[in-house]
């Protein structure tokens, strides 16, 4: 069976997911048609993309072992007609859990054929110098295995003539799905006085938490705790404040410090 295109469409908000799904293409080696970043609010709004005859992966990072609702309300919108998918996800070397079966359920329901799935791990959204968790990930490592991954997949394609051929991903998780974090619990981010009012902060928030009225303060009814704004913040004017989000972080740098690796499904 030939399919005419490769697509990506992905949520990510520090850009690993990106890098992770960017490489694997790599690996597949065939021309990408489109790239769909849904990370910005104003994307989202737009209808989203019909699928016909196309291998399409899709990513997203994993928030306490599911996928960011901004994520899944938008992918469940998507349609698909003779496609293939590949459900990507990207977690912070603590455990992916119920996300990248959620991720592959929706895609079913949304009428794709998963031909495999991954889980890969990216420097955590609490990552920080004081409490360093998945630093610098994912390394030259993890990014040699997206692109054996994607080798696998373009054999995978070549081989495939037909989709209902196609032997079941089977993927990790359980269902029904663990209940998702309580986003906009907490205060946690204090702008310190070295912030020049640049607005990178707003660039990079998915969810538009940021008050440029307010000394740049996080909305924190809006904020997913994702940590783009003080990743992307140039001069670390950002900053992680005592609170349960920081709490967290050293937990899960303590405890969470033992390196994995990236896991790839793959079919029968």
């Amino acid at each position: 069976m030939h399919f005419e295109h490769t697509h990506l469409l992905y949520f990510s908000p520090t850009a690993t997911t990106k890098i992770i799904l960017n490489q694997i293409a790599k690996g597949i080696g065939k021309h990408i048609s489109s790239v769909t970043d849904i990370t910005k609010p104003d994307i989202r709004h737009l209808p989203t993309p019909e699928f016909k005859n196309s291998l399409v992966l899709i990513g997203a990072p994993v928030y306490g072992g599911r996928l960011p609702k901004e994520a899944a309300d938008y992918i469940k919108t998507i349609k698909a007609k003779d496609c293939l998918a590949v459900p990507v996800v990207l977690y912070g070397n603590r455990e992916f859990e119920d996300a990248l079966l959620e991720l592959k359920n929706i895609l079913m329901d949304c009428g794709f054929v998963p031909l495999a799935a991954g889980a890969f791990i990216g420097e955590h959204s609490f990552s920080s110098r004081d409490f360093p968790i998945a630093l610098n990930r994912p390394d030259r490592q993890d990014l040699e295995t997206a692109l054996l991954f994607g080798e696998k997949i373009a054999g995978l394609v070549s081989q495939t003539s037909n989709l209902s051929d196609i032997a079941p991903v089977d993927v990790p998780g359980n269902f029904p799905y663990k209940k998702g974090t309580a986003f906009g619990s907490f205060s946690f981010i204090d702008v310190k006085d070295a912030c020049d009012d640049c607005g990178i902060c707003i660039t990079a928030c998915p969810k538009n938490a940021i008050d440029p009225d307010d000394h740049w303060a996080t909305r924190d009814e809006t904020c997913i705790y994702c940590c783009a704004c003080i990743k992307a913040c140039p001069l670390n004017a950002r900053i992680m404040k005592d609170s349960p989000i920081r709490d967290k972080a050293k937990w899960l740098s303590e405890n969470c410090a033992l390196r994995k690796e990236p896991q790839m499904f793959l079919p029968g």
